[in-house]
């Protein structure tokens, strides 16, 4: 046992000394010179790769951004009824004097969709100096009103816009004229559906007003619009206001059967010269009527030929009633 202990402790003052050895001033000086030699060489690379990249970042400073060829020259701007292009240019603060790559183009996009009325917009450079732009306006189904929320019940510039998918916007005025044929949704103020602008519109008498609009179109897709107003009279029925003045009832479903209803008792009252005042069209029966007396111009609607053949008398207003009367 004490045998082997000697050993051990014998071994390790020869490593010790070994390590001594290996350590010297003259080797540490080796490894020295070594390891600058490497880091030398590292720096050289890092020289050259940042010289390399100082000279591709000029050339192509002086080739295109400081190249007088790819100035801006042109701005095009495809049609549409909410900007031409120097409002566009006022709009997005563009520099006209401006090299084409130091227009953010991205950045001129991001700030045209923030705009309300612009559903999407793309730019693209178009060398040597032009910038294309490409905006899509949103396309409104009709305006909504809601006096005590703050939106009137009127089509002039700012007041309230809904498009196909329920976004509500304020009318910029280039898009007043186009959009006067639209109807207007009057909707009540509700706390837990609030109307706000650039939101989704989730108001439940949204839904069935649209509804009942959207039925119409479908009825008569290439006719003008006649449609004036539509509300929600109560829980179970709806009022629409023709151009004309006529103010007909209708349930929150059955729109087919009941516009076709209208469509021929309008139909009628141009023909005979006398004004429907209002219409219940909820019954299938019997259909209250009221007249009014203004005699009005004839004009075309669109009708079922021969769904009447009779003419009510302007002072029996029961015998029209008669005429509508389905089984």
């Amino acid at each position: 046992m004490r045998q082997r202990t000697s050993k051990t402790r014998r071994h390790r003052h020869h490593v010790k000394v070994l390590k001594s050895e290996v350590m010297s001033p003259r080797i540490a000086w080796i490894n020295f010179l070594q390891a600058l030699r490497t880091l030398t060489k590292i720096a050289l690379v890092i020289g050259l790769l940042l010289a390399v990249t100082y000279a591709i970042r000029a050339a192509i400073e002086h080739t295109f951004h400081r190249n007088p060829d790819f100035q801006l020259q042109a701005i095009n701007l495809n049609p549409n009824n909410l900007l031409d292009e120097s409002e566009l240019v006022e709009l997005l603060n563009i520099d006209l004097a401006a090299n084409i790559f130091d227009i953010d183009v991205n950045a001129l996009e991001k700030k045209l969709t923030e705009q309300p009325a612009i559903a999407s917009a793309r730019v693209e450079r178009n060398l040597p100096g032009t910038l294309d732009f490409l905006i899509t306006t949103r396309k409104p189904v009709a305006w909504v009103a809601c006096p005590e929320a703050g939106f009137a019940a009127n089509r002039n510039a700012g007041s309230l816009l809904v498009d196909h998918e329920g976004f509500t916007y304020r009318c910029p005025a280039g898009q007043v004229e186009v959009n006067q044929t639209l109807p207007i949704l009057k909707l009540s103020k509700d706390d837990d559906h609030p109307i706000r602008t650039g939101t989704t519109l989730d108001h439940p008498q949204y839904t069935e007003t649209l509804r009942l609009l959207k039925s119409i179109v479908s009825e008569f897709p290439d006719n003008p619009r006649t449609v004036d107003t539509i509300s929600q009279a109560n829980d179970w029925s709806l009022l629409l206001v023709t151009r004309g003045g006529t103010a007909a009832t209708f349930g929150l479903g059955d729109h087919a059967r009941q516009i076709e209803y209208l469509v021929q008792a309008l139909d009628h009252a141009q023909r005979k010269a006398y004004k429907i005042e209002t219409i219940n069209l909820i019954p299938k029966r019997n259909i209250p009527i009221t007249l009014g007396d203004e005699t009005l111009p004839p004009r075309a609607i669109p009708v079922n030929e021969g769904a009447m053949e009779a003419t009510p008398a302007r002072s029996q207003p029961n015998d029209l009633r008669t005429l509508l009367n389905r089984n």
